[in-house]
């Protein structure tokens, strides 16, 4: 969900024309050049590749970034192309690199979470696809209005879905609703760095926190939580995150209440300070075909701080726990103040231990076991 909040943040009149324009898809590969680093040897973990999205590594931390991190640690080199990064460098075990040059062009896994994006891997021989299946496709359908059906993401999800190696999924929903074109998909859903979000004792002082951290767009269920605010009004809530344009003037009139703080979008690295300094964390997210299929990242980021859970009915929250369910304004007001009596070192290391369930060495332990079976996750020998 949080992926698809940088989509949401770009005007949706803006993405409709760029996708319209003719040649679109070509002038995206233009100046990546081939992939011509040296091959590995036989027998070592074949190079990840991350071909160019909208996605950079350094804004809001999510899944795709997280994952990548993961390959890296189970030994594979990782390349996270992207060419508005003026040179190369690396982060997090992660080559950050502006185009194609210097990456290996065979025997290599790439990692896919936008189907028009795999278009780019016919620059590579031998290629093992990883297609990760984040969110609904129904994310993208009000951004494709008037672009003709070959080109739409559902098409191109098929195309990739037949070819992919490995299919993985975020949610059981997701797996619900894929199965049918690929009975061995995987489900991994989302996860948490143990090592940036770390148990923290609460605050002392001053009022309570109930907090978000992540995009404010059209999930997001503003009645709801303005009448949650109004309820505890004795607690400050935080929104931390990017705004849609769509739902900007919702969140402004949700700021106007007294003890709502939209704070906006924060670099990645202060986000686990920003967790940390709630009280409790909220994932309140509307019900409907799209949100269904979500697994909220911030879930986990929440309990490994040791903090409690209140969300709205989400199958991938219901049976998790530590998380409070809550299906109106009563029962989310309820939960919170619950939560806020709460939280001594016991229910801060009954919360963090659920979280060390989620690491995401542990969400990607099923792809590698799949890759492995197939073959395909070291470079071949001669």
């Amino acid at each position: 969900m949080r992926l698809a909040g940088a989509v949401a943040r770009v005007p949706r009149p803006v993405r409709r024309v760029l996708k319209r324009l003719p040649g679109t898809s070509r002038l995206r590969g233009v100046g990546l050049g081939r992939p011509d680093g040296p091959v590995p040897d036989a027998g070592t973990p074949r190079p990840v590749v991350y071909v160019p999205t909208w996605l950079r590594w350094d804004e809001m931390r999510q899944r795709p970034q997280y994952l990548l991190q993961a390959f890296a640690a189970a030994g594979h080199p990782v390349y996270f192309v992207d060419p508005r990064e003026p040179t190369p460098r690396c982060v997090d075990g992660v080559r950050i690199t502006p185009s194609f040059r210097g990456v290996p062009g065979r025997h290599v896994v790439a990692y896919v979470h936008f189907a028009p994006a795999a278009r780019l891997l016919d620059r590579f021989e031998d290629v093992a696809v990883v297609y990760d299946v984040l969110d609904d496709l129904s994310i993208y359908e009000s951004d494709e209005r008037g672009v003709p059906e070959a080109e739409r993401v559902a098409t191109h999800h098929r195309q990739v879905v037949a070819r992919a190696d490995v299919v993985v999924v975020s949610s059981e929903v997701l797996a619900d609703r894929h199965r049918p074109e690929r009975p061995d998909l995987l489900v991994a859903p989302n996860g948490v760095d143990l090592h940036r979000f770390r148990l923290v004792p609460p605050r002392r002082g001053g009022p309570p926190v109930v907090g978000y951290h992540g995009a404010i767009a059209s999930w997001f269920d503003f009645e709801l939580y303005g009448a949650v605010a109004a309820a505890v009004a004795e607690a400050r809530f935080r929104l931390v995150g990017p705004v849609a344009p769509d739902v900007r003037g919702e969140a402004t009139r949700l700021a106007r209440l007294p003890n709502v703080e939209l704070v906006g979008e924060r670099p990645p690295d202060e986000i686990p300070e920003i967790v940390a300094g709630f009280d409790v964390g909220t994932v309140p997210f509307r019900l409907d075909e799209m949100t269904r299929a979500v697994s909220p990242l911030k879930m986990y980021e929440y309990l490994a701080t040791g903090r409690g859970v209140v969300a709205t009915a989400l199958p991938a929250c219901r049976d998790v726990p530590e998380v409070t369910i809550a299906d109106d304004p009563t029962t989310f007001a309820a939960g919170i103040r619950r939560l806020l009596a709460d939280g001594g070192p016991e229910a801060l290391r009954r919360r963090r231990a659920v979280a060390e369930g989620a690491g995401w060495d542990r969400r990607l332990a099923p792809v590698l076991s799949r890759l492995d079976e197939l073959g395909r996750r070291r470079v071949p020998g001669p």
